[in-house]
Order: C-alpha cells, then sequence, then structure tokens
C-alpha cells in the first residue's frame, strides 16, 4: 500500500505512507495470543518488493508502518436472508478491551503502528499498490 489515513469528524486522525492497512474484528476464543500471532505475521510476512522485483521482502525489513482499524463487519455472516448478522463479533466492551489490548502490545514492537479510534465512525482512505489484499484468520 502506498498510503492509508483515518479521519474523524474530517480531522486527520492517523496516517501512514508506504505499509499495511489492517482492518480488525475480535471474534469469540480471541485473546493476548491471537494478538501476539498477528503483530508476529503481519510484521514478518513477505508481501513487498525487494531489491529483486519479487515479493521477498516484509514490513518489518522495509521499516514500514502499519496502521489498524477496528472493523466489526469483518465477522458479518451473509449467507442466510438479506441483512447480515454479526453474531460471531465480540461484544462491544470485549473487543474493545482487546483493541486496548493491541494498542498496548503494539508499544513493545519494532515496527511502526497507528491506530483509528474504536468505535468511531471513521473515513478511511487508502492508496493500495495493485491492488493487493490478504484475509489474516488466527
Amino acid at each position: 500500500m502506498l498510503e492509508a489515513s483515518v479521519s474523524i469528524d474530517g480531522l486527520q486522525y492517523s496516517s501512514i505512507k508506504k505499509g499495511l492497512l489492517a482492518y480488525v474484528c475480535f471474534e469469540s476464543g480471541d485473546n493476548q495470543n491471537s494478538i501476539n500471532k498477528f503483530f508476529d505475521k503481519v510484521s514478518r510476512y513477505k508481501i513487498f518488493e525487494g531489491d529483486s522485483s519479487n515479493l521477498d521482502t516484509s514490513l518489518a525489513q522495509l521499516d514500514a508502518a502499519l496502521l489498524i482499524v477496528s472493523q466489526f463487519t469483518l465477522s458479518a455472516s451473509t449467507n442466510k436472508g438479506l441483512k447480515p448478522s454479526y453474531h460471531l463479533a465480540l461484544e462491544p466492551s470485549q473487543a474493545k478491551n482487546l483493541f486496548d489490548l493491541m494498542i498496548e502490545t503494539s508499544k513493545h514492537l519494532s515496527i511502526r503502528v497507528f491506530f483509528g479510534e474504536f468505535g468511531a465512525s471513521m473515513q478511511v482512505s487508502s492508496i493500495n499498490d495493485g491492488p493487493y489484499t490478504l484475509i489474516y484468520n488466527f
């Protein structure tokens, strides 16, 4: 991704240049271990072009940034009816606790991590290079 930003009420809240934009949803069973796995995988996953023009370079190797946005709608079940069900998503107070834990965990990482605001109505902008989008499940 070439750049991404989050605005709230028309004011820029956070932004990054080259890096990753990650939408995160917490579901039943998620915990500190899930957060650790997420950061380990995302920081070391080789999805950027290196010197050889191959996808062989990680976020950590590039010294790029990570922007994390909470988005409970990722857990939507759409296989029945004409309205999504969000029964898989954690209840908001539990999800916020994990999101806060994610913020605290990120302070001890070697990569630069920025966040949207949990529960806020955010305007998310991104310029995706490719486009290149992956779904990580833990």
